[in-house]
């Protein structure tokens, strides 16, 4: 037995502490200290003591006596009693005994919650100092209970930053439980900024890559939009939606520096873009407007359609001026961005511009963008055009002619039967199919003799439905040009 200096036994001691006031208590506690690793045993039998201001300073005694206390804490991890689990769990967090990680774990499924909670928190304390211990806590995220999966993530997001090095190896040599270990990287890598930013630039491995695109994303670091930008333009198109993600996560601080890279030419504008630029469409519009007037007829180009994708009201008035533009192509993505809009102003310029132009896939793609706001009056004006117009021109007027049905377009359709080209019939069929009156039906039905089984087999079909529908008392036309085409 070690000697201690103090005039009481450690039964007397123990006596002390069970039956004493509070000044005799703290005495005895100070007095048992004193005899090492032979007090170890006497203050263990305390921990489930019924008064939780005793429970407290057997704690206190024995992280006094933590060289000689942690085997026998660890050991009582397995006791029976929940309540010397949990100050047994608690004592060894606040000595921060490396060597108790591997009995705190299973204690992260305990069947008492203060027991669980108790672990975790030990866990928390140790990892902090012990990367052995993240390096434990990490292979928890890959365990079979959805409990311990969600304990061990809560202790890796509390350890924080000493357990970025375990997490990232982790990142990039496993693919298991990607999105987890992404997820709390989140939360605590943002002082390793620049060290993410370095494994951008140099790492070549296409999964690797996407993961550190996905963690800078999630981080919403604006100094990680200048690095992420060039990805935009990877070869490898997983790479680009990604980066795009990324870029939408950290908000919209990344639309000026993106079309910055666009107008000097260091990356080059593509469809996949078009999220960015909706989610952010108030800082995007201003910028594709603008770039409307650049001098790359490219970047023209895929600013109008943009712009008819995005569908803001604010290009209307831009877009329009852009029919008067001396480019045919840039004059076609204009009056196809207009087409995205239903709104009475772009009616009488694109009439204009079918009337008075002389590209036939203008005139197509202006037929088509009016659809959504044009009137009957002015769409019969438009199929008078019919028999002189190319034949690109034909099918979008035959098109037309189906969504506003009259004796005229009736007419048309029957004539563009004639048309010896496969779509024009097909599309006069479907056209007199929703029409539906009996001289459409005598149309529908002649067309069933033809020797072109495709178009033989449309009549027939139509000619069913029509049928079908007229027994339903169900004929009448069509409620959106979209719908038809």
């Amino acid at each position: 037995m070690t000697k201690a200096k103090t005039p009481h036994t450690i039964e007397q001691i123990m006596e002390n502490i069970q039956t004493g006031d509070d000044s005799i208590r703290n005495k005895a506690f100070e007095e048992i200290i004193e005899y090492g690793k032979d007090a170890i045993v006497p203050l263990i039998t305390l921990l489930s003591h019924p008064d939780e201001q005793i429970r407290d300073s057997v704690i206190w005694a024995l992280c006094e006596l933590k060289e000689h206390a942690g085997q026998a804490l660890i050991q009582e991890l397995s006791n029976k009693n929940p309540v010397i689990r949990e100050s047994a769990a608690f004592c060894l967090g606040i000595c921060k005994n490396p060597h108790a990680t591997k009995a705190l774990i299973p204690l992260l499924k305990d069947e008492n919650e203060k027991v669980r909670e108790t672990a975790a928190w030990s866990l928390v304390k140790i990892g902090y100092d012990d990367p052995q211990t993240v390096q434990e806590i990490v292979n928890c995220l890959y365990d079979d209970s959805i409990l311990v999966k969600d304990t061990a993530r809560w202790i890796l997001e509390h350890i924080g930053e000493p357990a970025f090095e375990a997490l990232l190896q982790q990142l990039l040599q496993s693919s298991r439980n990607i999105d987890d270990i992404i997820y709390i990287l989140a939360k605590i890598a943002s002082p390793q900024l620049d060290r993410l930013i370095n494994l951008l630039t140099t790492t070549r491995d296409i999964q690797q890559l996407s993961y550190i695109i996905q963690l800078l994303g999630m981080l919403r670091e604006p100094d990680a939009i200048q690095y992420l930008i060039p990805f935009v333009n990877h070869s490898n198109r997983q790479i680009i939606i990604i980066t795009i993600d990324a870029l939408i996560n950290i908000g919209e601080l990344t639309i000026e520096p993106l079309f910055e890279k666009i107008s000097d030419e260091s990356i080059f504008p593509i469809n996949e873009m078009m999220p960015l630029f909706i989610r952010y469409k108030k800082l995007s519009v201003p910028k594709l407007i603008e770039m409307m007037q650049s001098h790359s007829l490219s970047l023209r180009i895929f600013a109008a359609r943009s712009l008819g994708v995005i569908e803001d009201k604010r290009a209307i008035e831009h877009l329009i001026q852009g029919l008067s533009d001396p480019n045919p192509q840039f004059v076609e993505a204009c009056a196809r961005a207009l087409g995205a809009f239903s709104n009475r102003l772009i009616i009488k310029p694109l009439t204009d511009l079918i009337l008075n132009e002389n590209y036939p896939i203008i005139k197509s793609s202006a037929i088509h963008a009016l659809s959504k706001s044009i009137d009957s009056k002015t769409a019969h004006s438009l199929l008078t055009s019919f028999h002189d117009a190319p034949l690109i021109v034909k099918k979008r007027l035959i098109q037309l002619a189906s969504y506003f049905p009259s004796e005229e377009s009736e007419t048309l359709l029957q004539q563009a039967l004639n048309i010896d080209d496969e779509d024009c019939k097909m599309l006069a069929i479907q056209g007199l199919k929703h029409i539906g009156t009996e001289k459409s039906i005598d149309c529908v039905r002649s067309a069933i003799i033809n020797e072109n089984p495709f178009i033989s087999d449309e009549a027939r079909t139509a000619l069913k439905e029509i049928i079908e529908r007229k027994q339903r008392g169900n004929i009448k036309t069509l409620d959106n040009y979209d719908d038809f085409i």
